[in-house]
């Protein structure tokens, strides 16, 4: 193995969905491999001219117009993208646009890492002439619940004070958010084309699951509810508070309103029940514990994912209270473990996710292993794009003058406080203190280094 190969991973945030999934990779690459890899913040796409890099590892190509620029940029100067999939999870019934951001509509990606067979067959058969291309790696984003140790509740209750309740509920919010912003209703009009009435419905949906909520949140006053804001229902340079079903929920007394404060799979380890309107966060508790998840869907008869199928759906918040009075009681609920759903959610995460065994990073790690024997780098271009380099000197200039409290009141700046807020990505060195530990312990126990050395590693993990 070339032990030199520079290897430039980028990300827009220190912390959330997509840090999470890169760092299982990441390890992988730094631990069986030998190899460094550096970090760079998505808006500065120069960093590629600056630093040369060997390879660009990216957790999607299609989910901003950042991530697009960056991996076009790279493949037209002959540099290796390895690029994963965010959301892979997508419906395979011709209504979801998997090409996203990528207006080019050209894989630009070295491998294209599907979740599921379910994805996997359904690309191959309206994509055939990208077909090499296409692997099956699994969400490497879930191998953590298989792997870390999380936050216990006092751990985290203690910070906001409230370690005096001994009943918490979970809430993942839904993208509800999108209807507020010129963006985000402009992404619902593109992805539901044929749906004109979306916008009308989803707004309408998001009332009812508030009034849902509240009445939910003001009969249980004993009960801590933990409503998690949607990680992506605005765009990181929209700043303040966004209406959505939850925010006006916030002040009540036995309500915690979290952004990005703390990580989805604490806040899942640490609720009884997990509610959602949909959302993958149901899964990441299926794979977790054993503890209910259950839907508020007033209209339950919509396009989605077929992950509902594994848990309860309420429909008002009468049959809400009666699952959580339940649950109390009894410590469980009879129709989350029934025969019928319990046998949803195991082929579920098969359908979804691929593998629920915490090796999907292992997976993706092989084909990443796989790109290294190819890379000639006297193949490599250095092309000067001078809007990169523009926007380079912007972010370096305006970081010796941003203040957040000045910026959030001039319109035209305070689109930039994402970019000043987190480009230096200064929690990646922390997290990796904090995971690098737990990746130690599984791969101890699994013989991991061992298998690698004796070249039985990937026998029976990969699926052609």
């Amino acid at each position: 193995m070339t032990e030199d190969i520079r290897i430039l991973c980028y990300l827009e945030n220190d912390r959330g969905r997509d840090t999470e999934m890169m760092l299982p990779l990441v390890y992988f690459i730094e631990k069986i491999l030998n190899l460094n890899v550096e970090f760079a913040f998505v808006w500065d796409v120069h960093a590629i001219y600056r630093k040369k890099p060997d390879l660009v590892l990216l957790p999607n190509v299609i989910g901003s117009p950042l991530n697009f620029q960056i991996a076009k940029y790279a493949y037209i100067q002959n540099i290796k993208v390895f690029a994963l999939i965010s959301e892979g999870n997508f419906r395979t019934d011709g209504t979801f646009n998997y090409w996203g951001y990528n207006h080019d509509k050209k894989f630009y990606e070295e491998f294209i890492c599907l979740w599921s067979r379910r994805t996997y067959d359904f690309l191959k058969s309206i994509e055939p002439q990208s077909i090499h291309k296409m692997v099956l790696t699994g969400a490497v984003g879930f191998d953590r619940y298989k792997i870390y140790r999380f936050k216990i509740r006092k751990e985290v209750l203690d910070k906001y004070n409230l370690g005096h309740f001994k009943k918490v509920i979970g809430y993942a919010g839904w993208a509800f958010g999108k209807l507020f912003n010129k963006q985000g209703r402009s992404e619902i009009k593109y992805l539901h084309r044929n749906n004109p009435n979306r916008l009308k419905w989803m707004e309408e949906q998001m009332y009812l699951v508030e009034n849902i909520l509240r009445t939910t949140i003001t009969t249980n006053p004993d009960i801590l509810f933990i409503l998690k804001r949607h990680p992506n229902e605005a765009n990181p340079s929209i700043v303040g508070e966004g209406m959505n079903e939850m925010v006006r929920l916030r002040h009540l007394p036995n309500v915690l309103y979290l952004k990005e404060e703390e990580n989805i799979h604490d806040l899942i380890n640490i609720s009884d029940i997990w509610l959602a309107f949909e959302s993958t966060t149901v899964m990441e508790s299926w794979i977790m514990r054993d503890n209910p998840t259950v839907l508020i869907n007033p209209d339950p008869d919509f396009k989605r994912d077929q992950l509902y199928k594994g848990s309860i759906i309420v429909k008002n918040e009468h049959d809400l209270q009666s699952l959580i009075e339940e649950f109390y009681s009894r410590g469980t609920i009879k129709q989350f473990d029934s025969k019928e759903l319990s046998e949803n959610r195991e082929e579920l995460i098969k359908n979804t996710i691929g593998f629920g065994d915490g090796y999907n990073h292992i997976r993706a790690g092989f084909y990443f292993k796989n790109i290294l024997d190819h890379i000639d780098r006297n193949q490599k271009k250095h092309l000067f794009s001078f809007s990169h380099f523009i926007k380079y000197i912007l972010l370096h200039l305006g970081k010796n003058f941003y203040i957040k409290s000045i910026f959030e009141d001039l319109p035209k700046f305070k689109k930039t406080i994402w970019i000043f807020e987190r480009f230096r990505l200064s929690n990646v060195e922390n997290l990796k203190l904090q995971y690098w530990s737990y990746f130690d312990d599984f791969y101890e126990k699994n013989n991991i280094i061992r298998r690698y050395r004796e070249g039985t590693l990937f026998k029976n993990l990969i699926e052609r």
